[in-house]
């Protein structure tokens, strides 16, 4: 907590105390408006009886008039600014939250993020990162408004009644820090269970859906869904335990500060019959009470979550606060490559012989064999993908192992076309750019000439904007295979890695489709992955041919 906590102040410390400001002058406003209110309605009714009386009386209307119209305007346009204010801070803190997150992760190996399913990576980076807008909606912004309001009545309060602020002060905040300490204590580890099953059962029904087909052929579907149906009631008895304890630490609060309103009542009746204060400043004693109480009530609502934003900030925390590649060295340039594989069980010419080989500047290495063979596991060993230890080997860039390089240093030098086409839910456009900075549209349909998509593309109904993915426009294997590539060849890498780059194309496409990439390829190394020695290089013998067969 203690990390998102100091990011928050150090990224929003301004907006900070603005929101505060806003949020304070707004419970000021409300509070005050019953005080006046409470003194008005009551001075006036004592002034009416007293002339009904005969009893010559004088009472000024304009100025609590005057006041109630005041308070009840700004509080209505304080409120207003708040909400806007503070809704606009927490937007930009997500923003900040998910920019040190991603940051982070940016710097971690693929390895490293596949370490955990899709299902885990969902729950992190949608709810779990949408519970740390608590942090300030909950736990900095009505504690630091309760304090200042008591504080502020206080001091009003000390020259109509002295005795009566001190004791109000104390109580109040006595209370305040009471209720939540106790929430805190009562509920945290409930909380923090009840975040836990609630990350557990999401990923749960996450893959029991991703895996209906599988359980529905195999006939376990109904099985599978009777786990996840005990573990719901298990979910919802521990939810009942947590709403019970919450609602029995609201019960102890509401009972003490209605127990402290008796009192005050009480009191205020017999300071009136003893002359301290009138009878109309009684009543707004009583009503600047009930008008407190209005904001400090939410206060165990509030911190009843403190166990599930501490799970969310925990979780989030290990991704965001450690820098990954601080410890890594950077490279500047590939100019020498060199893949020791040995005894690696997914790569079956490995057991019998080891393989060695050394990739210099601007070559071009041809890896053939068959579907098996361990192609795919080559290439994923060389971009750092999957990871080699010592006794099989290792991979080296410049003389220094992979695993010692920074990922982000070593991702900027390298581009990789694996044998699965990922097409994105979105435009056209987006799918090619994937966040580059710098690309013109020219330079995009530039690529799309080079891979023969641009034909299709200038005559879809929006062009670069056409939807694509799981919620827009169907493209066949061979289109999907050339909008990779068109993507491969926006960037500008200094190692080319093409796991069968040609798949879903025929012969005559991908020799053209070569030829257009030629120049791109020419001052690039590339280490190109194929089951068989394709049609496209038989004019062009590669510097090095390595059979996994």
């Amino acid at each position: 907590m203690k990390y998102w906590f100091k990011l928050l102040y150090q990224s929003q410390k301004k907006r900070l105390f603005l929101g505060v400001f806003w949020a304070l002058l707004t419970v000021i406003s409300g509070v005050s408006l019953l005080m006046v209110s409470g003194w008005f309605i009551t001075a006036t009714a004592l002034t009416g009886i007293a002339i009904g009386l005969g009893i010559t009386s004088i009472l000024n209307l304009y100025i609590p008039g005057s006041g109630i119209r005041f308070f009840a305007l700004s509080r209505t346009i304080s409120r207003y600014i708040e909400r806007i204010y503070n809704h606009d801070t927490i937007l930009r803190l997500i923003s900040v939250f998910r920019l040190s997150l991603f940051n982070n992760l940016s710097k971690s190996t693929i390895e490293q993020l596949r370490a955990r399913s899709d299902s885990e990576w969902l729950s992190k980076l949608t709810v779990n990162l949408d519970s740390l807008d608590s942090l300030l909606l909950r736990y900095i912004v009505p504690p630091i408004i309760s304090v200042l309001l008591i504080t502020i009545l206080t001091v009003f309060t000390g020259f109509i009644w002295l005795d009566f602020a001190l004791y109000f002060a104390l109580f109040l905040l006595f209370s305040i820090t009471s209720v939540i300490a106790i929430t805190t204590k009562f509920t945290a580890k409930l909380s923090y269970k009840y975040a836990s099953m609630m990350d557990q059962f999401r990923q749960k029904i996450i893959e029991h859906l991703s895996g209906a087909f599988e359980l529905k052929s195999i006939g376990l579907m109904q099985h599978h869904e009777q786990i996840i149906i005990d573990e719901l009631a298990l979910f919802n008895s521990l939810q009942e335990q947590l709403n019970a304890r919450i609602a029995n630490v609201q019960l102890i609060f509401d009972s003490l500060l209605n127990i402290a309103l008796f009192v005050v009542v009480v009191s205020a009746f017999f300071a009136v019959n003893e002359q301290l204060i009138s009878e109309a400043q009684a009543i707004m004693l009583v009503m600047m009470l009930i008008g407190t109480y209005e904001v400090i009530q939410s206060l165990p609502n509030h911190f009843s979550s403190w166990g599930q934003t501490s799970f969310a900030a925990t979780k989030l925390a290990a991704l965001s606060s450690s820098n990954p590649s601080s410890k890594y060295k950077e490279i500047k340039s590939l100019s020498d490559i060199q893949i020791d594989i040995k005894n690696h069980n997914k790569i079956a010419k490995s057991l019998d012989t080891p393989l060695s080989l050394s990739i210099k500047q601007t070559q071009c290495v041809s890896i053939i064999g068959r579907s098996g063979t361990g192609k795919s596991t080559f290439a994923n060993l060389l971009m750092g993908i999957e990871s080699i230890d010592s006794a099989h080997g290792g991979v080296y860039i410049n003389q220094i192992n992979l695993q010692e390089i920074a990922s982000n240093s070593w991702y900027k030098k390298v581009s990789y076309l694996p044998q699965s086409d990922a097409i994105f839910s979105g435009t056209l456009g987006y799918n090619l750019i994937l966040g580059l900075d710098g690309i013109s549209e020219g330079d995009i349909w530039s690529v799309l000439k080079t891979v023969e998509l641009y034909d299709w593309a200038i005559n879809l109904p929006d062009g670069l904007n056409y939807w694509l993915g799981e919620t827009g426009g169907i493209v066949s294997g061979g289109q999907a295979r050339r909008i990779c590539l068109a993507r491969l060849l926006l960037r500008s890498p200094e190692l080319v890695v093409l796991d069968e780059p040609f798949s879903n194309l025929d012969e005559s496409m991908a020799c053209r489709v070569w030829a257009n990439m030629a120049p791109w390829l020419a001052k690039k190394t590339i280490v190109l992955l194929t089951h068989e020695t394709p049609q496209f290089l038989r004019n062009k013998t590669a510097d090095l041919v390595i059979s996994l067969d």
